[in-house]
């Protein structure tokens, strides 16, 4: 990792209403400072003790500082006792945020299929509007 990186991320803490977004934008960050393989499991833990073992302990512990400051205090009740596991911390803020439920998805849906241009709206406006609302209800439409 180069040290320029050690420059706080321009990521909008996760809140409430953002976690498509920052989803995004926090993987991307992770990416570019070579973290994203360790919170997405496609580098694994070796299993015994050494110095790979303490390299990737290093990293795990950047991956979890990372996702901690890039969101907001109230959110942190959702990963709350694995502070130091990004891995854990990027799945419990994923089930928190992406409902799983019917009535979610039923909503999502309604939502999707009332949109309606509106008498002032040009198409261009139209179809930002869907593609706004399609990418906020994508990871729950998505999942089974």
């Amino acid at each position: 990792m180069s040290s320029d990186n050690n420059t706080m991320a321009k990521i909008k803490p996760l809140s409430n209403s953002n976690y498509p977004e920052w989803s995004g934008e926090m993987k991307a960050w992770l990416m570019r400072n070579g973290l994203w393989r360790l919170v997405s499991k496609k580098e694994v833990k070796p299993p015994k003790e050494g110095e790979d073992l303490n390299k990737w302990e290093a990293k795990a512990e950047k991956a979890a500082g990372e996702i901690y400051l890039m969101v907001e205090n109230d959110q942190r009740v959702h990963f709350r006792g694995h502070e130091e596991d990004p891995i854990q911390m990027w799945k419990l803020l994923e089930d928190a945020h992406l409902s799983k439920k019917p009535g979610a998805r039923f909503n999502a849906y309604d939502d999707l299929f009332n949109i309606r241009k509106q008498d002032d709206e040009t198409l261009v406006d139209l179809g930002v509007r869907i593609e706004g609302l399609g990418s906020k209800r994508q990871c729950r439409l998505s999942r089974t």
